[in-house]
């Protein structure tokens, strides 16, 4: 086969999933707490804007899980299919606080002022939070990497995957702020689908050179290579984000951080 196969027959523990469902159910519902405390704060629907676009992000989940070679088992408490590939509740749960709370918190801090130190910080917390939930999760076995995976870990978590995770909130919060003055009145819908836009294209721009190797057989070293480079797009990246929005950074036209309420 040109492309690798995922283990189909692959099974998961009714228990870990039970656990891994309510503990997730229970982050997400403080994200919505949290998102409509803002919104009543600041008078302005943002952060819930990005909680939901980071739940709506799923749907690219399938392409990306196809590309990156991840597997869902067909016995999880299923949310939807598509592309034949099962997706579980518990990992629609955990878009909303990953992708749309890490987003509304990034978007916060740049409106506070963040620095281009804090952004780089920002980034390798984002990447080391996804580091530590997805090796706590692959103890358990709810999902598994499979294929020729660049960058991977003993406990089966690629590495490469952490700098395309963290990049997806970091890019939409930047798109966010900087055109601040667009996402206001009826317009302020647009988030949604800019959260998606961002979503699809850091996922593409990042992820390419891994998905790739992952999907041909070339050697241990090209293989690595290919995860390599997913992390020198990811640093172009932040350091784009970094030039764009940062407080100390040099701007053709001058950005004035705004105020948390504003």
């Amino acid at each position: 086969m040109l492309i690798p196969q995922p283990p189909l027959e692959m099974g998961i523990d009714k228990g870990a999933e039970m656990v891994i469902t309510t503990s997730l159910a229970a982050i997400a519902a403080l994200g919505v707490l949290y998102a409509l405390y803002h919104w009543w704060r600041s008078g302005r629907p943002v952060v819930l804007l990005l909680f939901v676009a980071g739940g709506l992000m799923m749907i690219f989940e399938p392409m990306v899980d196809t590309v990156g070679a991840c597997w869902f088992p067909k016995d999880s408490w299923v949310a939807f299919e598509a592309w034949g590939r099962p997706l579980p509740v518990w990992l629609c749960l955990a878009y909303f606080f990953y992708f749309g709370i890490a987003s509304a918190l990034f978007w916060i801090g740049l409106r506070k002022g963040m620095t281009r130190a804090q952004i780089w910080l920002a980034f390798v917390a984002a990447m080391i939070g996804d580091l530590l939930f997805e090796s706590a999760l692959l103890t358990v076995d709810p999902y598994t990497y499979y294929g020729f995976q660049p960058l991977w870990l003993s406990n089966g978590f690629p590495l490469w995957w952490m700098a395309v995770n963290a990049g997806v909130p970091m890019v939409l919060g930047a798109m966010v702020y900087r055109f601040d003055d667009y996402f206001r009145g009826w317009r302020t819908l647009a988030i949604i689908p800019a959260g998606l836009t961002a979503s699809a294209a850091t996922n593409a721009a990042i992820g390419w050179p891994s998905w790739l190797v992952i999907n041909t057989d070339l050697g241990w070293w090209p293989t690595q290579i290919g995860g390599l480079l997913t992390f020198a797009f990811a640093f172009w990246i932040v350091s784009l984000i970094a030039a764009a929005v940062a407080s100390d950074a040099r701007h053709p036209q001058a950005i004035t951080p705004r105020t948390a309420s504003a």
